[in-house]
């Protein structure tokens, strides 16, 4: 969430990349096959981590004293 309240967009989708990054070396360093209970893992946490995300930008939008 503090991703959200601080940060734009182009933060998530680097943060994104640097988390399938980090789930790609431990699939290539712990675990042999890729199946699919690993990517729907993969997307489980992306998910979250996008949900996370707007809600901070959304509880940024609401504290603004601009609107």
């Amino acid at each position: 969430m503090a991703e959200g309240w601080n940060y734009r967009a182009t933060a998530l989708m680097a943060s994104s990349m640097l988390v399938g990054l980090g789930w790609l070396a431990l699939w290539a360093l712990v675990w042999v096959a890729l199946d699919l209970e690993k990517v729907l893992l993969l997307f489980a946490d992306l998910a979250a981590h996008q949900a996370g995300y707007l809600v901070g930008a959304y509880w940024r939008g609401a504290a603004s004293e601009d609107r």
